[in-house]
């Protein structure tokens, strides 16, 4: 619940960091192998620097959430060395500012405050090291980042101050003109909240670029992790999802394009899953776009089994998807369709963005209500970016939903 603590944060910048590497010189990467001495030498020191002011307001919790928080990340990556370059980061994630505040999940029913689910952590963020020795292929084994297509199905959720990692190995071949097959393996999955967790995750895909701007790629996921994140009440919620995508720009005219989407996939039990782990997903959307504008319209639908079940995605971008109050963290049992049109305009420096929202349930016609997100950014100096957030949920008429507002103040610096 609140937590009002004083520490030093430089020192655990610094603990988190030295427990990756000793130290660090910035260079540029260089193609040809070193030795091991040589490789070092003129490797990449990486640094982040993410603070933000978190303010909450929902309708079922008596108090306002309000506090600053921030993510600092100190990385190396090493230069080429027999085709071999290792990848280490450390991480430290804090609350500043007086205010109070619940990070803890588990306190969700009990606790005055709504939810704020970025706690305190230090620790390893990336490692891992690479070989690409062999023309077109990556492997790459160890702790890392996995952003699959759109982050639909698999991502970071790097939104939140302590980003999504897994452990494991991954393989992409490129060799092949106009393709990409990639394969996966992960045994480990470090949550947005710094819970390490054992899954089994297996990725296959593949993609096809048939003409230049279109691209269709097949994929599927299988998660094996009982408890994975997904409130539905099941002992197990594993499952399976194979899917199909196109994706693109249909045409384009005085410098304006008509950029679109298509997807299908089916999600089933996979291993000793729940057997009502049973239902589809879809997308369709279309547009207009430039360098300096973009207006478009997506229609989505996560789909219910008979009432019992709604497709689940406890590995998605969530705020990339279903609006920014996380009010659809979880899938209703009835199923989510969720139509929204974006709106992005670019004014001098400043980036304003906008989405709006309106919810419906994929089985038993329920009003789920809508949400407006907005942001603006602006670029305040080279690698530094202001970035301003408001999110606004209105529940459907005779739902028991909660009425969100959630803003965020953030600067981004990354070097």
């Amino acid at each position: 619940m609140r937590v009002v603590r004083r520490n030093c944060f430089a020192t655990r910048i610094a603990a988190a960091t030295l427990a990756v590497f000793a130290s660090a010189a910035r260079s540029e990467d260089a193609d040809s192998p070193f030795g091991i001495a040589e490789s070092l030498a003129p490797g990449r020191f990486t640094l982040e620097l993410r603070p933000r002011f978190n303010r909450i307001e929902e309708s079922n919790y008596p108090e306002r959430t309000q506090v600053g928080t921030v993510r600092a990340v100190a990385g190396w990556r090493s230069a080429p060395f027999h085709d071999w370059r290792l990848t280490l980061e450390g991480i430290h994630t804090d609350h500043f500012g007086s205010g109070s505040y619940n990070d803890n999940g588990a306190l969700l029913a009990t606790s005055p405050f709504p939810l704020l689910p970025d706690p305190r952590y230090t620790g390893v963020n990336q490692a891992h090291v690479e070989y690409s020795g062999v023309e077109g292929l990556r492997l790459r084994m160890g702790r890392q980042i996995v952003r699959m297509d759109n982050q639909r199905w698999v991502s970071d959720n790097d939104f939140r101050q302590i980003p999504q990692l897994f452990d494991g190995v991954s393989a992409a071949y490129t060799g092949i003109a106009a393709t990409e097959l990639s394969a996966a393996q992960y045994w480990r999955v470090r949550s947005t909240s710094g819970v390490v967790s054992p899954l089994k995750l297996s990725i296959l895909r593949a993609a096809w670029n048939p003409l230049p701007g279109h691209a269709l790629s097949t994929y599927g996921y299988f998660h094996d992790q009982p408890a994975n994140g997904a409130f539905t009440g099941f002992a197990d919620n594993s499952y399976r999802a194979i899917g199909v995508k196109a994706e693109g720009s249909a045409a384009s005219f005085a410098n304006v394009e008509i950029p679109y989407i298509a997807e299908y996939a089916q999600q089933r039990r996979y291993a000793d899953g729940d057997s009502r782990i049973d239902a589809n997903y879809r997308r369709a959307g279309a547009g207009l776009a430039t360098t300096d504008w973009t207006l478009r319209y997506d229609y989505e639908v996560k789909g219910s089994n008979a009432g019992v079940y709604g497709l689940q995605m406890p590995l998605t971008d969530f705020y990339a998807f279903n609006g920014w109050t996380l009010h659809f963290y979880n899938t209703p049992r009835q199923g989510l369709r969720d139509q929204w049109l974006t709106g992005r305009v670019v004014a001098a420096k400043a980036t304003l963005y906008a989405e709006a929202h309106r919810f419906g349930s994929d089985f038993g016609d329920i009003g789920f209500g809508r949400e407006l997100d907005l942001s603006i950014a602006y670029p305040l100096m080279e690698n530094g970016v202001l970035r301003l957030q408001h999110a606004r949920y209105d529940p459907g008429a005779g739902t028991p939903d909660p009425r969100i507002r959630k803003t965020w103040l953030t600067f981004a610096l990354t070097y």
